[in-house]
């Protein structure tokens, strides 16, 4: 059975989704491409693009990052398609303007897909309960 928000295949692999990010009330948007991660729990945006969008921070949460150490960033709530399914509220990380495009596995669970490393792809996968 193939989990949302993980990666199948083992192979390491990286690889681009395409996604949009709506502004609230839904007037707006921007398409993105990111790096899928699903090593990263929540997606990280360049905080211009979230601001220009006009998504409010909700939170200021302490990430660990890859390297060990530790950094705070806001955190809010935007509506994103993904992968062509219907919109849905994804858990946004602010972060800086140098900051990778990366779509987190918690946005993966949402739309119930998987990331297929060795194909470069993102996949259905099983929902549980």
């Amino acid at each position: 059975m193939i989990l949302p928000g993980t990666t199948v295949r083992r192979e390491v692999g990286t690889f681009y989704a395409d996604f949009t990010l709506w502004t609230p009330g839904r007037t707006g948007s921007r398409s993105l491409s990111g790096l899928v991660d699903t090593g990263a729990s929540y997606t990280m945006i360049p905080a211009s693009i979230l601001d220009e969008l006009g998504i409010e921070r909700v939170e200021t949460l302490t990430f660990r990052l890859a390297g060990g150490s530790t950094r705070q960033f806001d955190i809010g709530w935007a509506d994103m398609v993904l992968e062509g399914r219907p919109v849905r509220p994804a858990h946004v990380v602010f972060g800086t303007d140098s900051s990778r495009v990366l779509p987190g596995a918690m946005a993966l669970e949402a739309f119930a897909l998987a990331a297929d490393a060795k194909n470069r792809r993102l996949i259905p996968a099983k929902l549980t309960l």
